[in-house]
């Protein structure tokens, strides 16, 4: 009896999986802008936006369509792209991430007050003992304005951009760029993703301004350094970054509510966010808390060990 050893292959996978699996970055990249900007498209063409189109948008299909886009642009780039380089064990890997909870509790403290504390210290120094007094006598708008807005709007929408943003692209940016140039990457790549947005009036407050475009790129490039570390130093978490992205967002309209005043994302707001990121640059040195081993963990899926499979044949002979 003579034993043939065999080993399982695995299906040849189709030409667009195959050219996913060979540019995961290209591919998730295409797929975040087309899957966002396409379902935009009829509010920037329409009445709402550069009006193109005579037909408008009726407001209950804007918004849907708009908090729509942002899943089926970063979020399916990245569940998609995912599932065509690691699998099913890559996908269920990216789900556990978003209920990636326990960090400490130094982070939460510093992704619930961080912001605002930022935006009131330097309104402090062109209004003085107002802003602080301001939140003094108001303090309850922290629960009614800030968390609301944090938790629920707009952090609907940072729940369809960070699984894309941070959980796919940023680590894989950071393994082929490093830290600090994969972060500048992808920043200035997300600034450029919200050029939708910024034609429409409705959102922004007036017509499309190419000055506040660039400054709004900008600013999303200097704070995605920011974001690098805390996601580094928090093993990746989805839900982290979710919260952090929301709390830069609806720290606007607390600030504005607590110090009307001061103008909220001036230069004096992104001169101390330029601030912050030049401190965590040279304290740490370029690094971000970035730990290639646990970098590594968050993109590659370990595989299961193939089993040879062994065929026994019956031997055959003359009589």
């Amino acid at each position: 009896m003579s034993t043939i050893t065999t080993t399982s292959r695995p299906a040849m996978s189709s030409p667009l999986k195959h050219l996913i699996s060979g540019h995961p970055l290209v591919s998730y990249f295409v797929i975040a802008f087309a899957g966002t900007w396409l379902p935009e498209l009829p509010l920037v063409l329409g009445k709402d936006g550069v009006g193109l189109l005579a037909c408008h948008v009726p407001f209950p299909l804007f918004v849907a369509l708009f908090l729509l886009s942002s899943y089926t642009g970063p979020t399916l780039g990245a569940f998609l792209v995912t599932a065509a380089t690691e699998g099913k064990a890559g996908v269920r890997q990216l789900l556990r991430r978003y209920l990636q909870w326990r960090v400490g509790i130094q982070w939460y403290l510093l992704v619930l007050l961080g912001y605002p504390a930022l935006y009131l210290l330097v309104s402090s120094v062109f209004l003085g003992t107002a802003p602080l007094s301001a939140l003094i006598h108001h303090w309850p708008l922290f629960f009614t304005s800030y968390l609301p807005a944090l938790l629920v709007f707009p952090a609907i929408i940072t729940w369809g951009e960070e699984p894309g943003w941070r959980g796919f692209a940023l680590p894989r940016l950071q393994r082929q760029y490093g830290p600090l140039i994969g972060s500048l990457i992808l920043g200035f790549l997300h600034g450029i993703w919200h050029l939708p947005a910024f034609q429409l009036p409705f959102l922004t407050g007036s017509p499309f301004n190419i000055l506040s475009f660039a400054i709004n790129t900008l600013a999303i490039m200097i704070v995605t350094i920011t974001w690098t570390w805390v996601f580094n130093n928090t093993r990746g978490s989805i839900l982290i970054a979710v919260l952090l992205h929301a709390a830069f967002n609806a720290n606007g309209s607390l600030i504005h509510q607590l110090v009307p005043a001061m103008p909220v994302n001036g230069w004096a707001d992104l001169a101390a966010l330029l601030l912050v990121t030049l401190l965590l640059i040279v304290f740490t040195r370029g690094r971000l808390g970035y730990n290639p081993e646990q970098n590594a963990q968050l993109i590659e899926v370990p595989r299961p060990v193939e089993i040879p499979s062994t065929v026994e044949v019956e031997p055959t002979g003359l009589s």
